[in-house]
């Protein structure tokens, strides 16, 4: 995206300078018009030319696309056109991120739906056969104890599945405020932690789109495991800013620190958190950066373009006035 924007300036200075060239020579130097004259010398049938020249003085109007007023008409119009262009191809690609994310989501749901219904149910139902099985076997026989460790390793198994399959669905406590969200997951997460944890939100509050809200709720949700598991932390401390030029995120805590050779390695070999976390931030048209130095804390943060993390308004407006057409059409 940035090397878009550079080639839109670059684009815009060659059109001005060519433009300034052709309309605005270098001796236009105000809109006064041109003084011009002409001499003229003339010789009878001897020869001898007459010793005093005869002149004539007039002046040049210069022509429309001559003045200045032209000529910065045609300067803001360029740029008035580049930039229509720039922001016209940055919510293209904001579009088609936001398709994409849809599409992924959809496809999320669709997992989750599927294993829900033919995985989790088919492990509950054996586990309930299983137990019906164990009845008929005295509590005390050696083999009624080893059924009950695997039913009871079954039922963790089962968990952790539903857990998954809840990952995997959009989480609909992302739905109004990222900060309200944070605020209670540190808040789930300090009850086994013995850590500070408060959430500080600054700028002015934007609607975000919800497809990339749950992206981004997905990577500080990663960031708080991490950093109340694996830090050591005694504060941990979530940051939101919206500006109208980005959505940050901030993690940061004053663990122990992230070791630079697991960073520049992208994770743990057999670990993918810090690499889903990249992955996402790709994905929503993003930059994760992480600052860490063994003993002196983490920083996780994430920043999204505006133009791709908020809704416009009037594209808002557009959504509702389809849905009432289509409404009308249907009654």
């Amino acid at each position: 995206m940035d090397n878009r924007r550079h080639q839109g300036v670059a684009l815009l200075l060659i059109m001005m300078m060519a433009l300034l060239e052709f309309c605005w020579p270098a001796s236009a130097a105000s809109n006064e018009p041109t003084s011009a004259g002409i001499a003229v010398i003339a010789a009878n049938n001897d020869g001898q030319w007459n010793q005093q020249d005869a002149s004539v003085r007039f002046q040049i109007e210069r022509t429309f696309y001559q003045t200045r007023f032209f000529i910065i008409a045609c300067i803001v119009a360029v740029i008035l056109l580049v930039i229509g262009l720039v922001v016209l191809q940055m919510r293209q690609i904001a579009a088609k991120l936001r398709d994409r994310l849809e599409v992924r989501h959809a496809e999320r749901e669709r997992i989750a739906r599927e294993l829900h219904d033919t995985l989790l149910q088919g492990i509950q139902g054996l586990i309930l056969r299983f137990q019906a099985i164990a009845e008929h076997i005295p509590e005390k026989d050696p083999i009624r104890v080893m059924i009950d460790q695997a039913l009871d390793r079954a039922d963790g198994v089962l968990v952790d599945g539903r857990d998954r399959v809840r990952d995997l669905r959009m989480t609909e406590g992302t739905a109004k405020d990222l900060a309200v969200t944070f605020a209670a997951l540190g808040k789930e997460l300090s009850a086994d932690y013995p850590v500070t944890f408060r959430v500080v939100s600054s700028g002015i509050r934007h609607e975000i789109d919800p497809a990339i809200r749950e992206e981004i709720y997905l990577i500080g949700r990663e960031a708080l495991l991490n950093a109340f598991q694996h830090a050591q932390a005694r504060e941990i401390e979530v940051e939101l800013c919206c500006d109208f030029k980005q959505l940050r995120v901030c993690v940061r805590d004053d663990g122990i620190g992230i070791d630079p050779k697991i960073l520049d390695a992208g994770g743990k070999p057999g670990h993918w958190g810090l690499v889903g976390m990249r992955e996402r931030a790709t994905c929503v048209g993003g930059q994760l950066m992480i600052w860490a130095r063994p003993g002196a804390g983490t920083d996780v943060e994430l920043t999204v373009p505006a133009s791709i993390a908020y809704v416009r308004k009037h594209s808002v407006r557009w959504k509702r006035l389809k849905h009432m057409l289509s409404w009308g059409r249907e009654a």
